[in-house]
């Protein structure tokens, strides 16, 4: 059982109290997993999920596989480069499509400046959240990961039938492990999802645990991608749609590190002194442009 999340009852007010915090979370202890990572949010009300699982998504969720493909079929040569249906997915969401990909860093301080985000011009005022995730080792991948290529493929299931997954896990719940094994990867709904493991990995063998579909991982990323660089980027992903905010099994659940409303501004003014700003955490040359085209308005 996860012990229970914790949220600061004294939330810090500047830069360097919310350092104190972050570096006290992040010292290695024997009761905590050593790999730490980092979500920035500008309202702490909102849920920690993967943006396909967004209740506000539900349409694009249901029609994911037709989602991806609609995207690959009108800029196929941006996609030309990418080895595995994760590759295409960090892709997709670096062109702001939801997937089941969400975005962490290494880098508290990058989670920071994000939760310090105001909102659009206009918007209600919010408190921000910074969210630490301790990992479990047994949860860390490498983007080459095989258990990686098997949740990430389920991208390129129709929604009957990953409903049909769901359904077989609970099916063959109560079985041995090993024959739970064996009449999971007969059935015709999960050799289909063989055939697609197989298409970007043809040594791959028909051996999934139907409870890996279902837990979500933290893969560390390709450092390929200029943003991901920028931002000590990885990524935590989901399998079948989670019933709850993310969590992972044997784990201190995530630490909460409000930010609020009032502090937003003069912690944002000082992350930007220290370098930490827009143009150097989405490096493209629009964002670089705008920056300073801003500065001498």
């Amino acid at each position: 059982m996860a012990k229970k999340s914790t949220t600061a009852s004294n939330p810090a007010r500047t830069l360097t109290g919310l350092i104190e915090k972050f570096e006290e979370y992040a010292k290695p202890s024997r009761h905590v997993y050593d790999l730490k990572c980092y979500r920035g949010q500008r309202d702490a009300s909102w849920p920690i999920v993967a943006g396909i699982f967004r209740r506000d998504f539900g349409g694009l969720l249901r029609n994911e596989k037709r989602a991806i493909r609609d995207l690959i079929s009108v800029h196929p040569n941006e996609f030309a480069s990418d080895e595995t249906m994760f590759d295409k997915l960090v892709r997709m969401q670096h062109f702001g499509l939801p997937t089941r990909l969400l975005d962490v860093t290494h880098n508290a301080l990058v989670a920071l400046y994000f939760a310090t985000d105001p909102g659009p011009e206009g918007s209600k005022p919010t408190n921000g959240i910074v969210v630490g995730f301790a990992i479990p080792e047994d949860r860390e991948k490498y983007f080459d990961s095989d258990s990686v290529s098997c949740i990430a493929n389920l991208a390129n299931m129709t929604s009957d039938e990953k409903d049909a997954i769901d359904r077989l896990k609970e099916l063959l719940i109560d079985l041995p492990e090993d024959e739970q094994i064996a009449k999971f990867n007969e059935d015709e709904i999960v050799k289909r999802l063989h055939q697609f493991i197989r298409s970007e990995k043809s040594y791959f063998q028909s051996i999934i645990k139907p409870i890996d579909l279902f837990k979500p991982y933290y893969v560390h990323p390709k450092m390929s991608n200029r943003r991901i660089v920028a931002q000590s980027g990885a990524f935590i992903l989901y399998g079948i749609e989670p019933s709850k905010e993310i969590f992972f099994p044997k784990m201190i659940e995530p630490t909460r590190f409000l930010v609020p409303q009032k502090s937003k501004a003069r912690i944002r003014k000082a992350l930007e002194n220290l370098g930490i700003n827009e143009s150097t955490l989405f490096p493209e040359i629009d964002k670089a442009a705008a920056r300073i085209k801003n500065s001498w308005i």
